[in-house]
């Protein structure tokens, strides 16, 4: 929720430094009403915004290291004892920590944290964004200067006179929906930290260093869901530190868990924040939500669900500052201030869930390769009622992959569905001179080509998902959402012990008894009512999204279809783009094509907002 920025003179005017971070910290006012900067000797500032008192930037001793940045801590105690101290502040911890093990910092820090660090001893700034990109890290290198924020407007207000020019590859990729990188932005030249890495400026040079990846011995046996359980116990009492703490709820399985277990943890009844859709009954949840109630003490707070389908493009804009692609994010905005009104600071979500849990698909593979015919079959009727796809399909293409014999392989794939799926559909709405000069399929098949040496299939499947470039770009969204209403989101799934936890299980306790998630399903027993434990329907909200892209974007869906669109025209295939808006207004669009649509949408007003000049539109350097 607090914002963080810095400024490091390279090979300018050192005296401008303090300068430029005021100027940025000015641009996120959203983060909070407290600013403070300090300029330090070498042209080098850093500052601090936030709603609390516990202000940055922070400092153990007079000339030694300097800190700044968002931070939680989910290993206090564990730092206090290793380094010998007394109870001691997040900040403090860091900054002793720093002393002790220099650059191996980040290998001792469990949490969520964006920080920057200033070393006078050794010229040299450190930043660190956590293991799964939950707090956002934004900077530029130019040879003169360094600059670091939270959000990207206070990164281009370093900047003034220097505005970067848009990056095609980006577009090329939010367009069809298949980032390769989360590094990029929309700005030329402003990126983002990956998550799980290290921004090193010193000497004149800046240099990006990975300090954690997710890698994992299989275990051959499971273990016992204990295990999971008090892993999950440990990191929801980590991320009820520091505030008045709530949940959301949605009646789902890792809403529920999440919100069983603080329950048990809070003294008081737990606030929980839940929508209900009065005029759609197929999508409301509150008979879920009432078994849920059994399980704990909780306060109940209502949001209606017709409200929350508002939400102008630019109203979104405006909060998020780039382009995006989140189309449940007016319910979440809506539950955010629901949430900030009734007194809660700390929202604890079960973002992550499906991915760090895991379906366990990968087990129907293994079935086809054990020859348990009848076990695989059995099994795809979850599957099969959780995505949609037939039991048919999903028993031959399993057997197609995994089957040991070659002869069962060729049969399956013979027997199998003859219309495939159209391979280029994903980048249909991209304009096909743009999907050319950024090499968008090359990059794409490159992307998926990547594999993680030594893993089982099922570890690779698992690890893919929880490490797709999109994931901390979502994550972005939330926090840019949650922001203005003083609310900080929690996500005791991504947790680095409960995800490695996950991953290394085998695929047969991920999936088991024809139950997917069974991990979780396993761990709550006796915990979670059964009917929300064993639940395996998920509500799918995309009507619920047409409707609101049909009610509130009328003018946007229009702008698209007129004979002279604007700058979006040197981006998508117009052609495409307005077949799918006929059919989305004659209820014919299916969810992908609906996707396509909203972010055709969103990019089309995020340019005319900004209307940008010749010489940024049409810089067509290919970046590396």
């Amino acid at each position: 929720m607090s914002a963080l920025a810095a400024f490091v003179t390279l090979g300018g005017d050192p005296s401008e430094a303090e300068g430029r971070v005021k100027a940025m910290l000015a641009a996120m006012p959203s983060r909070g009403p407290e600013a403070r900067s300090v300029l330090l000797p070498g042209g080098v500032a850093l500052g601090h915004r936030a709603r609390h008192a516990a202000m940055g930037p922070w400092r153990l001793r007079p000339g030694g290291p300097v800190l700044t940045g968002s931070l939680r801590l989910d290993n206090a105690a564990e730092l206090q004892s290793a380094l010998g101290l007394a109870e001691a502040a997040d900040a403090a911890l860091v900054l002793a920590a720093y002393d002790r093990w220099g650059l191996d910092l980040p290998l001792h820090l469990e949490g969520d944290f964006a920080l920057v660090l200033w070393d006078p001893a050794a010229g040299r700034l450190v930043g660190l964004r956590d293991r799964f990109g939950v707090c956002p890290f934004l900077y530029r290198a130019t040879p003169q200067a360094v600059a670091v924020a939270s959000d990207v407007e206070a990164v281009l207000g370093a900047f003034p006179a220097c505005p970067p020019a848009l990056d095609e590859i980006w577009i090329a990729e939010f367009l069809s929906g298949q980032p390769t990188s989360a590094q990029r932005t929309i700005h030329r030249g402003i990126n983002r930290l990956e998550p799980a890495h290290m921004l090193l400026v010193e000497k004149g040079r800046t240099e990006i260093r990975r300090y954690w990846r997710l890698e994992v011995e299989p275990r051959h046996r499971p273990d016992p869901p204990e295990a999971l359980l008090e892993l999950l116990e440990r990191s929801v009492a980590a991320r009820m530190r520091g505030g008045t703490v709530g949940a959301m709820l949605s009646g789902g399985l890792d809403s529920s868990t999440l919100a069983v277990l603080a329950s048990r943890m809070s003294e008081a009844p737990l606030p929980v924040v839940s929508m209900k859709f009065d005029a759609c009954p197929e999508i409301d949840e509150r008979a879920w939500i009432g078994k849920v109630h059994e399980a704990g003490r909780f306060r109940q707070l209502w949001l209606d669900g017709s409200e929350a389908l508002g939400g102008t493009v630019e109203e979104l804009l405006a909060e998020q500052g780039a382009p995006y692609l989140a189309p449940n994010l007016p319910t979440s905005r809506w539950l955010y201030r629901r949430a900030a009104e009734a007194g809660i600071e700390i929202l604890l979500d079960g973002h992550g869930g499906d991915e760090v849990i895991s379906f366990g698909t990968s087990r129907l593979t293994e079935l086809a390769a054990e020859a348990q015919w009848r076990s695989l079959w059995r099994s795809t009727a979850a599957v099969s009622a959780l995505f949609g796809s037939p039991r048919r399909e999903l028993f031959l293409a399993s057997a197609s992959v995994g089957a040991s014999s070659r002869w069962v392989r060729a049969l399956a794939r013979r027997l199998g569905p003859r219309a495939t799926r159209d391979a280029t559909a994903w980048r249909r709405a991209v304009h096909p001179d743009l999907v050319a000069r950024t090499g968008l399929v090359q990059r794409v098949r490159e992307a998926n080509g990547v594999t993680v040496k030594g893993a089982t299939d099922d570890i690779r499947r698992h690890i893919a998902q929880l490490t797709t470039p999109g994931y901390p770009t979502a994550l972005e969204v939330l926090d840019r959402s949650a922001a203005p209403c003083g609310i900080s989101p929690r996500y005791p799934f991504l947790e680095r012990r409960v995800v490695e936890h996950c991953v290394a299980q085998p695929a047969s306790a991920k999936f088991r008894d024809g139950m997917t998630r069974a991990l979780l399903r396993d761990a709550m027993r006796g915990l979670l009512p059964d009917e929300i434990r064993l639940r395996s329907s998920k509500t799918d909200f995309s009507p619920n999204v047409r409707e609101r892209v049909l009610r509130d974007w009328t003018e946007s869906l229009d702008r698209l279809s007129r004979r002279d669109p604007g700058q979006i025209a040197d981006f998508v295939d117009l052609g495409v783009i307005r077949g799918v808006i006929d059919g989305l207004r004659a209820g014919e669009a299916d969810t992908p094509a609906l996707f396509q649509t909203l972010r055709a949408i969103v990019l089309d007003e995020w340019l005319r907002a900004r209307e940008f000049p010749a010489a940024a539109r049409l810089d067509r350097r290919t970046p590396a």
